[in-house]
């Protein structure tokens, strides 16, 4: 095996992928890369890896680009060889799913639970998904100091300290079921389930920390 490290090979290519300032997709530029090529009998190929910029918000990110000698075939349709690589991008944004506003002012228990369910999220792991849904639950249980010795009864206390509603309680107990199938029977969540999943978990983070602090510091009395 014969291996060759090159740089900035890409710089200066423009791609066009979802930003994750900007939130939607964007063109980028490579700033610098280097690129990791092998040669093998009959087989090469070549990882780009590359510090990228949007060209809208100046925001940075990572991505990596893989190719090989097999990453190619014939379509008889049109008579013509296709290629194709292989990209990653740094943080993961390929399920398009965005941390909410200010969920850098979470509890830090809290905040590195949802932290990590939004990377799983993104990262298209299903059941660790599911899993975090379950543990984001507990964080806030644990930080509400909602009384129970199990997640059923925890939830139940966050009503009575008036943290959430009569109609959320039914919504979290389905997520606690969620987050139990993932766990017990490494189970994975439906995209659909886990987008409504994740759609209630940051009503409830938005409603309990960071809604309350906004109001605290735009109305002061």
């Amino acid at each position: 095996m014969a291996r060759k490290i090159k740089k900035d090979v890409t710089l200066g290519v423009q791609l066009k992928f979802i930003c994750g300032e900007c939130r939607i997709p964007q063109k980028h530029v490579v700033l610098t890369s280097y690129e990791d090529c092998i040669a093998e009998e009959g087989f090469d190929s070549q990882t780009s890896y590359q510090i990228v910029q949007c060209l809208n918000c100046e925001a940075l990110c990572f991505r990596s680009e893989y190719e090989d000698s097999e990453s190619h075939s014939y379509d008889m349709s049109t008579g013509e060889d296709y290629y194709w690589s292989t990209e990653h991008i740094f943080p993961h944004r390929t399920a398009g799913r965005f941390k909410i506003k200010d969920s850098f002012t979470l509890p830090p228990g809290v905040g590195k639970a949802y932290d990590e369910l939004v990377s799983a999220m993104n990262a298209g792991q299903t059941i660790l998904a599911g899993l975090g849904i379950r543990v984001v639950l507990e964080s806030v249980c644990v930080d509400l100091k909602a009384e129970g010795d199990n997640l059923f009864k925890k939830i139940n206390g966050l009503l009575k300290l008036n943290a959430i509603t009569e109609s959320d309680v039914s919504i979290l107990h389905k997520l606690r079921a969620l987050g139990n199938t993932a766990a017990h029977e490494a189970k994975p969540s439906s995209p659909e389930q886990l987008d409504l999943a994740m759609n209630v978990i940051e009503h409830l983070l938005l409603g309990t920390y960071i809604h309350p602090r906004l109001a605290s510091s735009v109305f002061r009395s």
